[in-house]
């Protein structure tokens, strides 16, 4: 882009040329500006910074942690976030909210804890052996009571589910008790 601009070639046909804005054009001639093109830096660059804009200033962050060391040695040996926080405000630091301290020492891995392991959940039926393997079925019953049909009565809806093959099942009832379930 740059060279066909260099070449005599107008901005806006480059830029309509190789589909990009006219912008994108312009920057890109701004970063060559005077220099030969074997010389520029071709690079992608960031526009903003490695850095999130609301981060804790590392001062803050290095005095966290220190705290967090030589809370650590005391006696008492509460070194968590809440103290850490109590201890920059008995003397006189800036103090960042507790969350924030707690997010600080996770991120340089000054933390006691292990991150909790989760495991997937055991199959359906996993504590009946023949349902684990599938061999016998297993049905789950509910009921829906009080349910009002479009200009009818309410009714009682005795529901169904096959644990495996997810046949469902549903029979409507008067009323819903044990003595119609049975018949």
């Amino acid at each position: 882009m740059v060279a066909a601009v260099r070449r005599g070639a107008c901005q806006r046909a480059v830029a309509r040329r190789f589909g990009v804005d006219l912008r994108t054009v312009q920057y890109w001639l701004a970063r060559a500006a005077g220099q030969r093109l074997d010389r520029v830096d071709w690079a992608d660059h960031r526009f903003c910074s490695h850095r999130a804009a609301n981060r804790t200033s590392p001062p803050v962050e290095d005095r966290v942690l220190a705290l967090r060391r030589a809370l650590a040695q005391d006696i008492l040996g509460e070194c968590g976030a809440v103290r850490i926080r109590d201890a920059l405000l008995a003397e006189g630091s800036p103090a960042p909210a507790v969350r924030t301290i707690g997010r600080i020492l996770v991120r340089h891995g000054a933390v006691d804890y292990r991150q909790r392991q989760r495991r997937p959940p055991p199959p359906p039926g996993w504590h009946l052996p023949l349902v684990r393997e599938r061999a016998a079925e297993l049905e789950l019953f509910d009921f829906v009571e009080l349910l009002k049909l479009a200009d009818g009565p309410l009714v009682d809806l005795f529901t169904g589910v096959a644990l495996h093959s997810g046949a469902p099942v549903a029979w409507p009832l008067a009323q819903g008790t044990t003595a119609a379930v049975l018949d």
